[in-house]
């Protein structure tokens, strides 16, 4: 069948939640963005419901409705968030293919790996959650694709970069131990030498 899965599964635009208003919105959007993100974390995004949230973030769960459509846009935005929140303690102004490889496998961002396997496997049921994901990677893509002038397909390396990332993630939600860091490097450096 022609076209990617998501093309297939009819996988439309994402629409983001509305920004807030006002000084307190944006302090409520803050507080249920950490409470979901902490029983992401905690329990697994299937095992949270929205009234969970809303009470963790001392809310009702009309409260949280008021601020997400839903949980699956609650996901993609706290992923946007924690994605952010890193982004903004790189310099990429002095990261390139070969030191961008140790963030890849950074233990400060393994749990926002692991928030993305919950999300990418909620995604095959959750066109929401599909569609998220889909606008959030095509960012982050074109932010890697940016990051590396020196290559000579920056797409298709950016595109690798982001799917070694994922399945790093998966190997860490299933607890498998990661080489030794500086194998995994070379190893890494080696893949990514050919689109130099």
């Amino acid at each position: 069948m022609p076209g990617n899965a998501s093309q297939r599964a009819g996988v439309g635009k994402f629409v983001p939640p509305d920004r807030p208003r006002t000084a307190k919105a944006a302090r409520t959007r803050e507080r249920l963005l950490d409470a979901a993100w902490t029983l992401f974390i905690d329990r697994g995004y299937s095992a949270v419901s929205m009234r969970d949230i809303a009470a963790e973030a001392g809310l009702t769960k009309t409260g949280a409705y008021g601020h997400f459509r839903s949980k699956g846009q609650l996901l993609v935005e706290v992923i946007r968030a924690k994605l952010s929140d890193r982004d903004a303690a790189i310099d990429f102004s002095v990261v390139d293919a070969t030191l961008g490889v140790p963030l890849m496998y950074d233990d400060r961002y393994r749990d926002v790996r692991l928030l993305e396997v919950d999300a990418a496997a909620a995604a095959r049921h959750d066109r929401d959650i599909a569609a998220g994901l889909a606008a959030l990677y095509a960012e982050r893509v074109a932010r890697l694709r940016d990051a590396l002038p020196e290559m000579r397909d920056r797409d298709t390396t950016a595109w690798l970069m982001s799917a070694l990332m994922g399945g790093i993630g998966m190997k860490e939600a299933a607890n498998l131990p990661r080489p030794d860091a500086d194998r995994l490097s070379a190893a890494i450096l080696a893949a990514l030498a050919g689109m130099l």
